[in-house]
């Protein structure tokens, strides 16, 4: 896979977990959307609830990472690329759950940028 896009997707997943969300606004699409299990989150409506959560001292504590334990990439063009796969964040309290991921990404102007996050906690 392009080694920008695997530099991008780390970077955005350090920025999910830092709540950094100047830098995930860069490396979002402004169109992106993101499936889980509460529902359908807008990119503007995910950024904020972020935001959110971060000023109320309720986010990722420091020294958390995120670790993919099974990653698949595929090219489906020149600049489209998805990722699926399993992961989860690690926390200094422990792992998080585990959680069955699939990525859609676009090169654009701006770069590599995520345009699609689906994912589901694995069940046991």
């Amino acid at each position: 896979m392009h080694p920008e896009l695997i530099e991008r997707r780390t970077h955005w997943y350090a920025a999910y977990v830092a709540g950094d969300t100047e830098a995930l606004a860069s490396l979002e699409s402004p169109e992106m959307v993101v499936i889980s299990p509460q529902g359908v989150e807008p990119a503007a409506e995910r950024i904020q609830a972020i935001a959110h959560t971060v000023r109320s001292g309720r986010w990722f504590p420091t020294g958390s990472h995120a670790i993919d334990q099974h990653i698949t990439w595929r090219a489906l063009s020149a600049n489209v690329a998805s990722a699926h796969g399993l992961g989860r964040i690690q926390t200094p309290r422990g792992p998080g759950p585990a959680v069955w991921f699939s990525e859609l990404w676009q090169q654009t102007h701006a770069g590599w940028q995520v345009i699609h996050l689906h994912y589901s906690e694995r069940q046991a």
